[in-house]
């Protein structure tokens, strides 16, 4: 598990280190310096002709710092600088004295003569909360025009750290090096499309720097597979728990059959599937594993389908569904009557727009998985209201109606009511695809079943999602992915955990 910190975080957590802990911001100055020099060495990035441009404060600093250890390894080297107003960070004004004492040229604008094989951008770090314009535009403005290959030190300048914003214009970058710890906006749209590849270097700042704060969004990682049941040698169907699938309206039985079969190949012993008596010939024909609960279009035994609710360790409810009366009061009984996990999905979710207040009467754990036009009905803004920041969004939904919100989208954020956030770094844009959320839904289901902690088996569910889409993308390609080889995916990493 890795942790994501905003610009207030890491603002705080450098103040601990430098005030509290006494280490020196010209060490760590150095330290980020030498560490963005081995980002190049290591990607083997082209060093000969480097153009720096470095703006005032410590984050022109880190890169006056990189400008001078490459001329030491007999680069050519020019910085272009930005002309403060208000002078220069003490830590700035010292990396600008030992550029002058080495003879390495400081310029106001690139020099004619100059043809870069590599741009730095040290001009603004994650502390900016300004739109950028006059100069520094100009500047970014030149850095983009160019072709040679771009790395922009800490953040790209313009991407706003805490939500991905863009502050008016942003350098375009190939390679992002950040330190200690990568910056939230790095992974929201937009300011995600402009950071390229990203490299997390450590320069001597740790936890215990958190002194005043805990960084709040999380992201997983392939360590954190440990925490997925263990498999036992003495063990039955009953051991991994029973799902109860309720999707598939006529016509829509693929949503379904996605969601069953994902809840299978992420390894609960059975799953249930409560279906319109139309899905009955295609849900037999393509997951004979599946228990058949169907029912006419026209309604079904009340009774019946409660005394089934509580026969499960987790419900589905939702892919596929409809909207129809009988599929409303689907969702009215689940929410009043479920007493385990539940996860909300697609239609269950455009049900709950005009009928939010049962979303606030749940009994069990509910998590409910919107992309962002369904977040946007739910919350009644638009689409583009979520967007312009998911975090606060995913956030407040979650805390409002005490519910586990899973926000799909690129980088799909799941919030925890008063805790984390989780960032999820797996995935593909491959996985924009017509069934991919049903089969993430039954990730989930499957996972609740097997008595993983709803808190952990939504984000745990997020992250193995994206893990099969990234397993299948060489087969496919990305226009080539189907939600069909998301499940082969889920299949290939359970392979991969023997």
């Amino acid at each position: 598990m890795e942790y994501l910190v905003n610009a207030d975080e890491m603002k705080q957590i450098d103040l601990a280190t430098t005030e509290h802990f006494k280490v020196p911001s010209i060490v760590l100055m150095e330290r980020a310096a030498l560490e963005t020099v081995r980002v190049m060495e290591e990607e083997g990035l082209d060093t000969k002709r480097t153009l720096v441009f470095c703006g005032t404060g410590n984050n022109g600093g880190d890169g006056a710092a990189v400008a001078r250890l490459l001329f030491q390894k007999k680069r050519k080297v020019c910085v272009v600088l930005l002309q403060g107003k208000h002078g220069y960070s003490e830590s700035m004004q010292l990396q600008l004295e030992i550029l002058k004492a080495y003879g390495i040229p400081v310029c106001e604008k690139i020099p004619d003569d100059f043809s870069p094989t590599l741009i730095v951008d040290a001009l603004f770090g994650v502390g900016l909360t300004r739109e950028i314009t006059g100069e520094a535009a100009h500047f970014i403005a030149q850095m983009n025009q160019m072709e040679a290959v771009k790395l922009s030190i800490d953040i790209p300048s313009g991407v706003q750290a805490t939500n991905g914003k863009i502050l008016g214009t942003c350098v375009q970058a190939d390679v992002t090096v950040t330190y200690a710890y990568a910056k939230v906006g790095m992974y929201l749209w937009p300011g995600s499309a402009a950071c390229g590849r990203i490299f997390v270097r450590e320069i001597g700042i740790d936890a215990k720097s958190w002194r005043k704060v805990r960084p709040s969004v999380v992201s997983l990682t392939k360590e954190d597979l440990s925490l997925l049941p263990e498999r036992k040698k003495h063990s039955n169907k009953g051991t991994y728990g029973k799902v109860l699938v309720i999707a598939g309206q006529k016509d829509m039985a693929g949503a379904a059959v996605f969601a069953v079969t994902a809840a299978y190949r992420m390894g609960c012993g059975l799953v249930k599937v409560m279906t319109p008596e139309a899905n009955r010939m295609i849900l037999q024909e393509k997951v004979p594993e599946a228990v058949l609960k169907t029912y006419p279009e026209t309604g079904f035994d009340e009774t019946t389908f409660v005394n089934e609710l509580q026969t499960v360790d987790a419900i589905v409810c939702g892919p596929g569904l409809g909207t129809s009366q009988v599929a409303q009061r689907i969702v009215e009984l689940v929410l009043a009557n479920a007493a385990v996990p539940v996860v909300l999905d697609a239609d269950a979710l455009n049900i709950l727009v005009a009928k939010q207040e049962l979303l606030k009467q749940h009994k069990a754990e509910v998590i409910v998985t919107p992309h962002p036009g369904e977040m946007g009905r739910l919350c009644q803004q638009k689409t583009a209201f979520v967007e312009a920041d998911r975090l606060k969004t995913a956030r407040q939904f979650a805390e409002d109606y005490q519910v586990i919100c899973v926000l799909k989208g690129e980088h799909t954020l799941t919030a925890v009511p008063e805790g984390a956030i989780y960032l999820n770094r797996s995935g593909n844009h491959g996985m924009a695809t017509a069934g991919s959320g049903d089969v993430l839904s039954g990730v989930i289901g499957s996972l609740l079943a097997q008595k993983v902690p709803p808190y952990l088996a939504a984000p745990l569910g997020v992250y193995l999602h994206g893990l099969a889409g990234d397993a299948m993308i060489k087969e496919t390609g990305y226009g080539g992915l189907m939600a069909s080889d998301l499940v082969t995916g889920l299949q290939k990493i359970q392979a991969e955990l023997l």
